[in-house]
C-alpha cells in the first residue's frame, strides 16, 4: 500500500502529463510488460538511484528516501 505522504508518489502526482500518443513500440512494451511478473522494490529503488546520481541529485534522492521511512 502507497502511503499518501510517500514522497515519491508525491511526485508521481506533481509530475507533468505526458499528452503524446503512445508509439506502436511502446504499447507493445506495455502490453509485453502486462503479462510479466513485475519488478521488485528495490531493483525499481536501486535505479531510481541510479538515475539520481547520474544527474547529481544523489543527496536529495537520499533525504527524500530518509523522509518515507518510519522514525
Amino acid at each position: 500500500m502507497i502511503h499518501e505522504d510517500d514522497p515519491v508518489w508525491q511526485a508521481v502526482l506533481r509530475a507533468p502529463i505526458d499528452d503524446e500518443p503512445l508509439t506502436d513500440e511502446e504499447l507493445a512494451a506495455m502490453q509485453a510488460g502486462a503479462d510479466g511478473p513485475g519488478l521488485p522494490a528495490e531493483a525499481v529503488t536501486a535505479e531510481l538511484r541510479r538515475r539520481a546520481e547520474a544527474e547529481g541529485a544523489g543527496a536529495e534522492f537520499d533525504e527524500l528516501m530518509r523522509a518515507r521511512l518510519p522514525q
